[in-house]
């Protein structure tokens, strides 16, 4: 998806980091790993800005963490790797990139909602086409 869209190196490894993540939340929290159910990546264009939906039917979050402070997620003693946690950043990492990031729960399932904007600086084409250069 990041190769159709007139995103820089840090754009698209960012992106895909934040795919990823929204997707392991669905697997792990969602699901608590149980194989056999699906995820759903939703990819947009719209505008100016690319819009990814994360879906899944699993157990739903608590929308209250989304509130939490992301800065608070991501400080950690760097002196001190021991005790550093090795989970519970992802939404934390998600909402440090993305310029929006919205959780809604409907009848037919859990969505996680991402929205960032592809700025003029990153390619030749902002109006919503997707033009591949080879």
């Amino acid at each position: 998806m990041c190769s159709l869209i007139p995103f820089g190196a840090k754009d698209t490894y960012a992106t895909e980091l934040c795919v990823t993540e929204a997707v392991v939340n669905s697997i792990k929290h969602a699901y608590q790993d149980e194989p056999g159910h699906t995820v759903a990546v939703i990819f947009s264009l719209l505008g100016t800005e690319v819009v990814i939906e994360v879906q899944d039917t699993g157990k739903s979050m608590d929308p209250a963490l989304l509130e939490v402070k992301r800065d608070e997620a991501l400080k950690f003693d760097i002196t001190d790797i021991n005790n550093i946690a090795e989970s519970g950043r992802g939404l934390a990492i998600i909402q440090s990139y993305m310029d929006e990031v919205r959780y809604r729960v409907e009848e037919n399932g859990n969505f996680l909602t991402m929205k960032k904007k592809i700025l003029q600086s990153q390619g030749d084409d902002i109006h919503g086409n997707i033009r591949r250069k080879d």
